[in-house]
C-alpha cells in the first residue's frame, strides 16, 4: 500500500522524513532551525528576505535552494567573487562592498503562506531596530511583499527600484527588487535580473560620497550567529 503522509498536529507539525537532499532529517527538526543574522555596522548592502525555506534552514545559509537566482546574480554582477556560493554568505561581511543578510521573519516554513500577520509585525519592528543600530548604506528587500509588509502598504502600491521611504534616525537608502525565485515569471533568467544589481551598485557609489558615512556606532559588534530566536532563501 502507498505511504500516507501524516497530518500535522498542533504540537508535532511534521514527523516524516524528507528527501535524501535533507540528509535524513525530519521536517520537524529542520523547522526548529534558524539562520544567523549576518550584519555589522556600516554595511554597504543589507539584503532582507522574507523567511528561511526548508533547504536554506537545513544548509544554514541564505538562498541555498538550487535554482534560486540570488547567488548567480551576485556573481554575474561582480558584487562577490566568481567562486562564491551560499556557503560563503558569512564571507560577504568582509568584502568591499560589504554584504549582510537577514530575514524579516526568522521562523523556517515550507511555504510563506504559513506565516502569521503578527510575525510580520514583530519582524518589521525588529528590523527597524537593527537598521537604526547598524545603519547599512543600502537596504535591499528581496521581494515587493517584504517591503510592503515593512512599511504597511498594500502590495499593489509597491514598485521595484529605489524607494522614497526613509526611516527617521537612519541614513539608509531603501531599494526593492523582484524576489529571486526561479518561479518568478516576470524575471525568468539570471540575466533578466542583473539590472537590479547594477542599480544597487549605483546606490552604493552615491552613498559613499554622502557626508553621513561612516556612521559612528557605539559598541555594536556584528550579529553573526546571534538572535537565534523563534521569530521567521
Amino acid at each position: 500500500m502507498p505511504k500516507v503522509r501524516s497530518k500535522p498536529t498542533k504540537n508535532k507539525p511534521y514527523l516524516q522524513k524528507l528527501g535524501p537532499i535533507f540528509g535524513g532529517c525530519s521536517e520537524e527538526e529542520i523547522r526548529s532551525r534558524t539562520l544567523p543574522q549576518l550584519i555589522k555596522p556600516n554595511l554597504s548592502i543589507l539584503f532582507v528576505g522574507i523567511n528561511p525555506g526548508l533547504y536554506s534552514a537545513y544548509k544554514g545559509h541564505y538562498y541555498s535552494k538550487k535554482g534560486n537566482h540570488f547567488w548567480p546574480c551576485l556573481v554575474q554582477s561582480k558584487l562577490v567573487p566568481a567562486h562564491f556560493t551560499p556557503d560563503n554568505d558569512q564571507d560577504c561581511l568582509g568584502l568591499e562592498p560589504s554584504i549582510g543578510f537577514t530575514d524579516i521573519v526568522s521562523r523556517c516554513t515550507r511555504a510563506q503562506s504559513e506565516l502569521r500577520d503578527e510575525e510580520f509585525d514583530e519582524g518589521a519592528e525588529k528590523l527597524r531596530d537593527k537598521l537604526l543600530k547598524y545603519n547599512p548604506m543600502v537596504v535591499v528587500f528581496n521581494g515587493k511583499q517584504i517591503f510592503a509588509r515593512f512599511v504597511g502598504k498594500k502590495l499593489k502600491d509597491v514598485s521595484c527600484g529605489r524607494q522614497s521611504y526613509r526611516l527617521p534616525g537612519c541614513f539608509s537608502v531603501f531599494y526593492t527588487m523582484s524576489n529571486t525565485s526561479p518561479l518568478n515569471a516576470h524575471y525568468p533568467s539570471v540575466q533578466s535580473r542583473i539590472f537590479f544589481y547594477d542599480e544597487i551598485k549605483a546606490l552604493i557609489a552615491e552613498q559613499k560620497v554622502s557626508p553621513y558615512w561612516p556612521v559612528q556606532v557605539k559598541s555594536a559588534p556584528s550579529e553573526l550567529n546571534s538572535e537565534k530566536t523563534d521569530d521567521v532563501s
